[in-house]
């Protein structure tokens, strides 16, 4: 049966996505699964298949086929199922997920992942296509795991953060802060300011945010800092890791990030990191376990000390080094000059 256009669209653009989220050539596309999914993705370093996926959108009779063709696919991480947004659609689902948890199956329901699309949406309109392509980047730039699978979060990223030693939590809450605060351009003596220390602590832990990649910066030195989009995906991974830590129990999905991330979850581990947050060493922040406790201890040390929030992360996404904002101390027309230049070399 033909696909129409939008199927053929959404299932290019979530690839497509894909691949500019890793900004690398970390894993490739598979036109050898075509006749089983509407796509996949293989990592290039070991040739594992860390995700599936298929689009709904003219039969969602066929939702249940879909969702068991994925799911029973024991080498996929991750299941992505890009699906038009319908009252049907949404029950046909429901009923499908209802009967794979009724059935036992080792299936781990946790690794779908349901981008929902306008059921009004029309490929032969490019306003539209460019509208449902940035909906959809923002919802897999959002997705913790999606993350951690592609590489823009990785366990090297967590174990340089928490190798830092002194002041425990100042590194997250800074980080946290320059995330959620409407300034466009927050330089180390805000910080100093916000959180009561001199300067020097500041500098130290902006250097290692930046190191993470969980920052980036404009200009000269540790100044103009602003989060990226790991470090926005960080936060929401420290987020959602405490809701789950203070309930008492963490589920599935969180002990399979941590799982890709190198880090177990010991709850012994928490109560000797929180006594050693101070210090720094290998036995301190390469065990998997005492990664996982001193992170969790960092994150009660930012929340106790520091006065941070994660009840709800409230991002303030600016795009990256817009010229006329980041110069604006600059003659209008050289900032003109620059801009020319860049789209002259992008064509």
């Amino acid at each position: 049966m033909a696909e129409s256009a939008e199927h053929q669209f959404l299932s290019e653009c979530v690839t497509d996505i894909l691949n500019r989220l890793s900004q690398t050539n970390l894993y490739a596309y598979v036109e050898a699964e075509r006749r089983k999914f509407d796509f996949a993705c293989e990592l290039l370093r070991d040739w594992s298949r860390p995700l599936v996926g298929q689009t709904l959108w003219s039969h969602p009779a066929g939702i249940d086929k879909d969702v068991r063709t994925m799911l029973l696919d024991a080498n996929a991480e991750i299941c992505v199922y890009v699906a038009k947004d319908t009252i049907q659609a949404h029950r046909l689902l429901s009923e499908a997920m209802r009967d794979f948890r009724l059935s036992n199956a080792p299936v781990a329901p946790h690794r779908l992942r349901v981008f929902w699309v306008p059921q009004d949406f029309d490929a032969d309109d490019e306003a539209q296509r460019q509208l449902i392509e940035h909906l959809l980047m923002e919802k897999v730039s959002r997705d913790i795991l999606m993350n951690v699978v592609f590489g823009n979060l990785t366990s090297e990223d967590v174990r340089f953060f928490v190798r830092t030693s002194g002041l425990p939590g100042l590194h997250l809450a800074m980080l946290c802060y320059i995330s959620t605060a409407h300034i466009p351009d927050i330089r180390p003596r805000d910080l100093a300011d916000r959180f009561g220390v001199s300067q020097g602590p500041i500098r130290e832990r902006l250097l290692r945010l930046f190191g993470c990649g969980f920052l980036s910066q404009f200009g000269g030195g540790a100044t103009l800092a602003r989060a990226t989009l790991k470090g926005r995906v960080f936060l929401d991974l420290c987020a959602e890791l405490w809701r789950e830590y203070s309930a008492g129990q963490l589920g599935a999905e969180m002990l399979q990030v941590l799982r890709l991330l190198d880090m177990r979850f010991a709850p012994s581990a928490i109560d000797h990191s929180a006594t050693s947050l101070h210090l720094a060493g290998p036995l301190l922040t390469e065990v998997p376990e005492m990664v996982t406790g001193r992170l969790i201890a960092t994150i009660a040390a930012a929340i106790e000390r520091w006065g941070v929030s994660f009840d709800r992360v409230e991002h303030v996404i600016q795009e990256d080094w817009k010229p006329i904002g980041e110069l604006g101390s600059m003659p209008r027309q050289i900032v003109d000059s620059l801009r020319k230049e860049s789209e002259r070399y992008s064509l």
